[in-house]
């Protein structure tokens, strides 16, 4: 791009209008000559006039295009380019550990994709660079128990390493629970297509606890559409059982008996005893609906479950679980009154909104019936520190959990209220609060078999003024203009010369 440092003497073109005044000036007006005849004129007077019209006319732009040339170059004139942003070509992005089941689902386009001189690199933090012939013949080892960050995380860390203009196209499997976090926004183009793998299906054990003496356990079953959980009772001394209890460091675990290194991760048989506390206020028959799913929650998992509730806005700090139904904010007393690493459940305050809409439940997408939702607090502002559990239909929270260093903080943007939803009356109400008060083994997001829609994983698009730009190239033009200013000075020169003799 073409460009002058000082520009303010590009002002000096405007000095064209004095040789243009000059030309002007001296084109007078011709003067009739009376002679006796016209012999007396020679042919060579005719010749001249002529060739002095046409000289003239070509000093003039001559010496315009000089005093143009001299602004140029007392302007200072560079051509800058910006070192990056016309690379072509771009990165392919593979999991080593799905790397062979990734390869058959998109032979051709990666194959493409590779002879097409793109780089291919490992979608991990450091982006390895790795030949794809080796990739294809080596022995890959999965690690099923080892760290993954989510691709959104990976999208952040891979916009700062791609050279400024490589597209990036990645292919990876469909698991929602690699979407984690927030969606990040990027600068670079990104090309992502995905699959189901074959092992779609899944399940495992969510949690366990002592129910006199037997063994009470949550099974999750999970495929790409959603998941369920089923209760089962275990007899610890039932060999024909399909479960395996063992101790270890004086804690009781529980695993499938003659399972795959993929579900042999023990859960720990709970011992302990969740204490729950609701604060009524004045939504007295939202406790009621809620109080009456704790104690069918209790009755049905045979869970060690104390209920108690709060009429004065007391808090102990013995419980596990404080449901806080009030649209009055708890005081910083209150909260400081929890114990650590406790829920707390609050009703959101804010405008009510008419609304027809359903609850979509991630935890149970297999339900048998949609539940209906009337009323809601309108959402004031996005959150960008909070996780989504329960959404409405149009994809807006409706129950969104926010992790802090004390707490995990529920926000409700509806009640427990027939008037406001159809939970309260669904079958399914008490399961549904099961995740809340009952906490979810470690290992979920392993086993985890959920899958997102290709259009949901398209990252927010940044404008390309906020990344970092590499250092721009300058070329400085000056040479050329006064090679070109000397060539313009020798024509006018010699054309003057020429016209003098003329």
């Amino acid at each position: 791009m073409f460009q002058v440092l000082n520009p303010i003497w590009l002002f000096g073109i405007s000095g064209i209008i004095i040789p243009i005044l000059i030309h002007l000036w001296n084109v007078k007006k011709g003067k009739t000559l009376k002679i006796g005849s016209v012999n007396l004129l020679g042919e060579s007077s005719r010749q001249n006039a002529r060739s002095m019209r046409l000289l003239d006319l070509i000093l003039l732009v001559l010496r315009c295009l000089l005093i143009i040339i001299i602004s140029i170059i007392l302007a200072d004139p560079v051509w800058i380019r910006a070192i990056g942003t016309d690379q072509q070509g771009g990165w392919i992005l593979i999991e080593k550990d799905n790397f062979k089941e990734t390869y058959s689902n998109f032979r051709k386009e990666i194959d493409s994709l590779d002879q097409a001189g793109y780089d291919l690199h490992l979608f991990e933090p450091d982006f390895k660079s790795v030949d794809l012939k080796e990739l294809k013949n080596s022995e890959i080892i999965i690690d099923s128990t080892a760290t993954q960050l989510s691709y959104w995380s990976l999208l952040k860390l891979l916009d700062q390493e791609i050279p400024v203009g490589k597209q990036a196209y990645i292919f990876t499997p469909n698991r929602l629970n690699r979407f984690q976090a927030e969606r990040p926004e990027i600068v670079t183009k990104i090309n992502w297509k995905t699959y189901t793998p074959k092992d779609s299906t899944a399940s495992w054990i969510e949690s366990a606890w002592f129910t006199g003496d037997s063994i009470r356990a949550i099974i999750t079953q999970t495929e790409p559409k959603g998941s369920r959980k089923i209760a089962v009772n275990i007899d610890p001394n039932n060999k024909n059982s399909v479960f395996s209890v063992a101790i270890q460091n004086g804690n009781s675990n529980l695993s499938f008996k003659n399972a795959d290194s993929t579900t042999q991760i023990p859960v720990r048989i709970d011992t302990s005893t969740i204490r729950i506390a609701v604060y009524t206020d004045k939504f007295k028959k939202d406790a009621e609906y809620l109080i009456a799913a704790i104690l069918a929650i209790k009755k049905y998992t045979g869970r060690k479950i104390e209920l108690s509730t709060v009429n004065s806005g007391f808090i102990n700090g013995s419980e596990n679980i404080l449901f806080w139904l009030s649209e009055k904010m708890p005081t910083e007393i209150q909260i400081k009154n929890i114990r650590a690493g406790s829920s707390l459940f609050m009703y959101k305050n804010g405008k009510i909104e008419e609304v027809n809409s359903t609850i979509v439940l991630p935890e149970f997408s297999l339900q048998k019936e949609a539940i209906a939702l009337r009323k809601r607090i309108s959402l004031a502002e996005p959150s960008n520190n909070k996780y989504a559990v329960w959404e409405d239909g149009f994809g807006n929270p409706l129950l969104e959990l926010e992790i802090t260093n004390k707490l995990r903080v529920f926000h409700f943007y509806s009640h427990f209220n027939p008037e406001w939803n159809g939970m309260v009356w669904n079958e399914d109400f008490a399961k549904i609060l099961v995740p809340l008060l009952i906490p979810t083994s470690e290992n979920s997001d392993l086993y985890d078999r959920r899958s997102v829609a290709s259009s949901w994983i398209i990252p927010a698009k940044r404008a390309p003024k906020s990344r970092i730009i590499l250092k721009n190239t300058e070329t400085n033009l000056k040479n050329i203009f006064w090679v070109s200013l000397m060539l313009l000075f020798l024509a006018e020169r010699w054309l003057s010369y020429k016209k003098h003799l003329d």
